[in-house]
């Protein structure tokens, strides 16, 4: 099975050009951003409008509430199940997201870890529930795992339980397990494609979309949303709307969540080109040239698909 993968920095444009690149190569959009998959979460995950996923089928957007469970191996069974439901259709799957691990778990497969525990997990969060049970998790995961607590900031909770989970139910830190690669073997044929700007345009244009997301209601929305979910809730703890909820519960100024929220998009854009510059396997489009990125990109896809 062959399909197209469009990566790059968060603010370079993806969504725009994989719609441009699904109408031209006969294409469908397959979507690996994990906030992308919360139903409501529109505009801090800067979700595809309905205007703009009427152009082409659009897949795994709006799937999951916000209170569901939903990991890496859950993505890579629904993505490939729909992958393989547009090639048997004659059309090309073209993914497009900023989830690396998601993208990843799908193209190379996962480490055979434990899976989800039940009561595990009741028991961690119930600690967590308790006066600063968040920071006495991630106290715990530092003794037991250095590796991985220095990784995941004491506020991630969903991540700090699952790595105590593994530990728990291995007797192994969850750092020790081998973390999927794109050379790892697959039966999937992927072109990688990437947008690449410089750091400066970058900022720009990222800080100038979180000052359109507030502008646009996120905080709005966010209040709706805490109105259906919990705030413990996974999505609420993602940029922008951990942000936007300091925000509705009355502990940041909106001034301040917002600059907190350029800070941290800013800062995770720069982690994603770290990712991607450790793919070997990446073809680099510069952003900033819109028409020759385009046809650049379908003179790979044309040789792709009959390769």
């Amino acid at each position: 099975m062959k399909v197209v993968v469009v990566a790059g920095p968060t603010g370079a444009g993806k969504s725009q050009f994989a719609i441009r690149l699904a109408s031209a190569a006969t294409g469908e959009i397959v979507n690996y951003d994990s906030v992308q998959i919360y139903r409501g979460f529109d505009i801090g995950s800067a979700k595809p409008s309905i205007e703009e996923r009427s152009q082409v089928p659009h897949h795994l957007f709006d799937i999951v509430e916000a209170d569901e469970e939903f990991n890496a191996a859950d993505y890579a069974k629904r993505a490939r199940r729909i992958c393989e439901e547009i090639t048997a259709r004659g059309r090309l799957p073209i993914l497009v997201g900023g989830t690396f691990f998601y993208l990843r778990a799908l193209l190379s497969g996962l480490p055979e870890m434990p899976g989800r525990d039940a009561e595990i997990r009741r028991r961690l969060r119930a600690l967590s529930d308790k006066p600063r049970g968040p920071a006495r998790l991630h106290a715990w995961l530092a003794r037991v795992d250095p590796q991985s607590a220095a990784r995941i900031p004491p506020a991630d909770r969903h991540r700090v339980e699952r790595a105590l989970e593994v530990w728990i139910a291995a007797g192994s830190p969850i750092s020790r397990w081998k973390a999927p690669t794109s050379e790892n073997s697959s039966d999937i044929a992927a072109l990688q494609l990437a947008l690449t700007l410089d750091r400066a345009e970058i900022v720009r244009r990222l800080d100038a979309r979180v000052e359109e997301m507030y502008r646009a209601g996120l905080v709005d929305e966010t209040r709706e949303l805490l109105m259906r979910y919990p705030r413990e809730s996974r999505p609420f703890g993602t940029i922008g709307y951990r942000e936007a909820a300091a925000v509705v519960s009355g502990e940041k100024a909106l001034a301040e969540a917002v600059a907190e929220t350029k800070r941290r998009t800013r800062s995770y854009a720069k982690r994603q080109m770290t990712w991607l510059r450790s793919d070997r396997n990446m073809q680099w489009l510069p952003a900033a040239d819109a028409e020759d990125s385009f046809r650049a990109a379908m003179r790979l896809v044309e040789r792709f698909q009959i390769a």
